[in-house]
């Protein structure tokens, strides 16, 4: 009967340690998710800076002084 208990109780140990390790790479894939996402914004700002800057040094460009 011990054995059972013995072998019971691993199993338990055994699946509590795999959900956990589970648990952790999930939460691991949230943040590249969110690293992915700030950096394709963080693109798209700089790419918007640049046309502004574009569009700003061609206004200045023209003025007449």
């Amino acid at each position: 009967m011990t054995a059972v208990i013995r072998a019971t109780t691993w199993l338990r140990f055994f699946l509590s340690e795999t959900r956990a390790r589970a648990a952790e790479e999930a939460d691991r894939g949230e943040i590249v998710e969110k690293v992915i996402i700030v950096a394709a914004a963080a693109a798209i700002a700089i790419a918007a800076m640049a046309v502004i800057a574009l569009a700003v040094n061609a206004k200045v460009g023209s003025l007449k002084l």
